[in-house]
């Protein structure tokens, strides 16, 4: 296995599991605040599960600025800087949560922002790549807009998130951070269009 197909496997686990880790974490830390729970357990789990988050998502904008800066390296810094902001966000969300026993103001609103805003980017460059294909990207596009408005909506008052209808709005980007993973475990990324960008790059250089 290549070095190109190990790291598409790495980012593939780290979406999936971020993705599962932040769920499974918001649920348990919603219902430490249901009425009459004292048990601080699904709290302490939630925020540890949320900060692996974090984590996770920082490392995706690490992993991915060397192969993403072949094609914008401002857009992949972007992206990195977006996601690393993102997991910084989580962290303090959690130690203000553990602290206080209560959320921040719109927190999951705040990070879906980072979410959205860097989403949006790494989708474009991945369409604009060809890493993946296009249709797939598309999907990642479409998906990041929704969720931006979606928070916008959110935070005006309009959709509740955590209703049926808000949760429409995470559909597209929730399947693309479902079949992204998929893809980079059976296929990876598209070798010739690395194999390509990198050829450029050197005739550029010399």
């Amino acid at each position: 296995m290549g070095l190109d197909r190990k790291l598409a496997v790495i980012v593939g686990i780290l979406f999936l599991t971020s993705t599962v880790a932040f769920s499974m974490g918001s649920s348990f830390i919603k219902s430490y605040f249901n009425p009459g729970n004292l048990d601080k357990t699904p709290l302490i789990n939630g925020v540890l599960l949320e900060i692996y988050c974090g984590i996770a998502v920082a490392g995706i904008g690490i992993l991915m600025f060397p192969i993403l800066k072949k094609f914008n390296r401002n857009l992949a810094l972007g992206y990195a800087i977006f996601r690393m902001i993102e997991c910084v966000t989580i962290i303090i969300g959690g130690i203000y949560l553990l602290s206080l026993l209560k959320l921040m103001w719109n927190y999951e609103s705040i990070i879906f922002t980072f979410t959205g805003l860097g989403g949006l980017i790494f989708s474009y460059l991945l369409y604009q790549s060809k890493l993946i294909p296009r249709y797939l990207s598309v999907l990642g596009i479409i998906g990041y807009a929704m969720l931006l408005l979606g928070v916008l909506l959110n935070i005006w008052g309009f959709v509740d998130l955590n209703t049926s209808t808000g949760m429409l709005l995470y559909l597209p980007g929730g399947l693309f951070e479902l079949f992204l993973p998929l893809w980079f475990f059976v296929k990876g990324f598209n070798p010739s269009a690395i194999a390509s960008k990198s050829e450029k790059l050197l005739i550029v250089r010399t």
